[in-house]
């Protein structure tokens, strides 16, 4: 074996034993994927840079600036960078934890500073325009009705949508139970809307075989779950013949944190409603519908409604 040759496999023994690590604890498969595809960025970068680490032992917080620094110098998006260093500082504190090294080469290494553009965010009447285009008494359209609402009623990713089945779903007290990123579980509302398409599309699924709870709510033809990219079509094309200025699919998500608030809803269920695991998330759209917030409660402020006389002494 070769020098580059055995350097290459102490690199791959250390990640794999990291990527083992996050699979014990149900690591999603995309983000497993995007370890997987960074760390083998930065491994591959030490051999065309000729760095001398041996492996990630004995990667000192230079290396690790420098690879910061190829990353934006190769017009990567700051955004990009900064999550390139999110999973190094997830992988060194890793090693650091379980006594492979001493020390953390991340501690003294300055992450990048990301642009944070605005979420394009699903209004309510660009959501209405799009609506009008389906014909619910089509089924196809029926399914992508359901789907579209559920995502903009609920806040809920649409990979948690295309996985939820029979025995999630609790049309009596509309509720449904969704898994979340490592397989975290949370109870979601939805309303009466959500619900009339919920129960017209069981009930035409039930005309073609017999559901029991674990067959999927929106299963292909084959029985497997639908493509996400097909779905980001069909929504891609209605917003082109609506007329409109295509937004993602996930603006549905940023919608529906947008109405929750300016309708009132408090932040911490919203953060519960969305499965955020960090308060700051949530946070941040707060902050982002500030002005928003503060135009609602210029209408609807209950003491100035009150016009209350109040006497100076």
């Amino acid at each position: 074996m070769s020098t580059v040759q055995r350097k290459n496999a102490q690199w791959d023994q250390v990640i794999e034993a990291f990527l083992f690590a996050k699979r014990a604890i149900g690591i999603a498969e995309t983000t497993q994927a995007l370890y997987i595809s960074r760390l083998r960025m930065f491994r591959d970068f030490h051999f065309e840079a000729g760095l001398p680490c041996q492996s990630p032992l004995d990667c000192n917080p230079q290396c690790i600036q420098r690879f910061i620094v190829y990353l934006t110098q190769r017009n990567r998006r700051l955004i990009t960078a900064f999550g390139h260093y999110r999973v190094l500082r997830d992988f060194f504190r890793w090693l650091v934890g379980i006594g492979l090294r001493d020390d953390n080469p991340m501690s003294s290494v300055q992450p990048p500073k990301p642009e944070t553009p605005l979420p394009r965010t699903v209004t309510e009447d660009h959501f209405q325009a799009v609506m009008k285009l389906l014909d619910i008494s089509k089924p196809l359209d029926l399914r992508y009705a359901t789907i579209f609402v559920l995502l903009y009623d609920t806040g809920a990713r649409l990979g948690e949508i295309l996985s939820l089945r029979i025995c999630d779903v609790d049309l009596k007290n509309r509720l449904l139970k969704i898994r979340g990123k490592v397989n975290k579980e949370r109870i979601v509302p939805f309303g009466r809307t959500a619900a009339m398409l919920l129960s017209k599309h069981l009930s035409l699924l039930a005309m073609n075989k017999s559901l029991n709870g674990n067959d999927l709510v929106f299963p292909s033809l084959t029985g497997t779950p639908l493509i996400k990219r097909n779905v980001y079509r069909r929504w891609w094309q209605l917003q082109k013949r609506a007329g409109l200025k295509p937004l993602p699919l996930h603006g549905l998500r940023h919608g529906f944190a947008r109405s929750w608030l300016l309708s009132g809803g408090d932040a911490f269920s919203l953060q519960m409603i969305l499965g955020h695991a960090h308060p700051e998330t949530t946070q941040r759209y707060v902050t982002l519908w500030a002005s928003d917030l503060q135009s609602k409660h210029a209408q609807h402020s209950p003491v100035d409604r009150l016009a209350l006389r109040i006497k100076e002494r």
